[in-house]
């Protein structure tokens, strides 16, 4: 009985010093979720995809989520974890389209209401450097290249996209077999993204300019990209890349 009486005197007294609040003068601190992911987007590879995205705002996001799904709708699944960006995702391959969404996990492991919005996808392809052609007015066995298998063959063979020739100190590459090609300048090889629907040179042939990316269409409709590294007369060395999915003219996602 005492000591209830006490703990009661002890409440009655604070209640006197400190005064009566109800409920309404109470602050309550709401631990929110992260916000919705944004600013996401992919980079292409070769057999993986790069996938960056803005980091959130709030000081207590412990990590992030990268989802994927065969398509732009419907269930994403988990593909991993990054603590920042970007993720790397090597578990694809080449002529695949994946679809990408992200979300945030803070320290109390609450995460985005909603995942990423941005329609990010991407298709993985095969890609090489410092591809030696030579010279088809000199040594024509290995002036051509075939993009589906990456092989170098002569300027006649059938499977033969293009092909190098110099002579008189005219440098050219010349698209054969029905393929297209263009010259996009200079640009990096990993800044020519997707291919345009016009701008083919009219007679197939180009000049090879060190420092110039082209872009090619094959006779069966694949898409490929190439930057001259350098030439002579001996013949070209070239950066390349090849897309798998026919028809797909996306060469390299970048950062919009």
């Amino acid at each position: 009985m005492n000591r209830t009486w006490i703990v009661a005197v002890g409440i009655a007294l604070a209640a006197l010093t400190l005064g009566c609040h109800d409920n309404r003068d109470r602050i309550i601190t709401v631990d929110a979720v992260p916000h919705r992911v944004d600013g996401v987007f992919s980079v292409t590879g070769d057999g993986r995809v790069t996938v960056d995205w803005r980091e959130n705002q709030e000081s207590d996001i412990a990590f992030y989520k990268v989802y994927r799904n065969s398509a732009p709708t419907g269930t994403f699944t988990l593909v991993g974890e990054a603590t920042s960006p970007p993720f790397i995702d090597t578990s694809v391959s080449n002529g695949v389209t994946y679809y990408y969404a992200v979300s945030a996990v803070d320290d109390a492991g609450q995460e985005s209401a909603e995942l990423s919005f941005e329609n990010v996808f991407d298709t993985p392809r095969p890609e090489g450097t410092n591809l030696f052609l030579t010279n088809a007015n000199t040594d024509d066995a290995l002036s051509g290249l075939d993009f589906s298998d990456r092989s170098r063959q002569g300027s006649a063979n059938i499977q033969t996209d293009v092909y190098y020739a110099a002579t008189g100190g005219s440098y050219l590459v010349y698209a054969v077999g029905g393929t297209l090609i263009q010259d996009t300048g200079y640009i990096e090889l990993r800044d020519v993204d997707f291919a345009p629907p016009s701008g083919w040179s009219a007679d197939g042939i180009v000049e090879a300019i060190v420092g110039h990316s082209y872009i090619v269409l094959t006779a069966d409709n694949h898409y490929a990209k190439f930057e001259v590294v350098s030439r002579d007369a001996a013949g070209m060395t070239i950066d390349w890349a090849y897309q798998v999915d026919v028809d797909n003219p996306e060469l390299a996602r970048k950062k919009p």
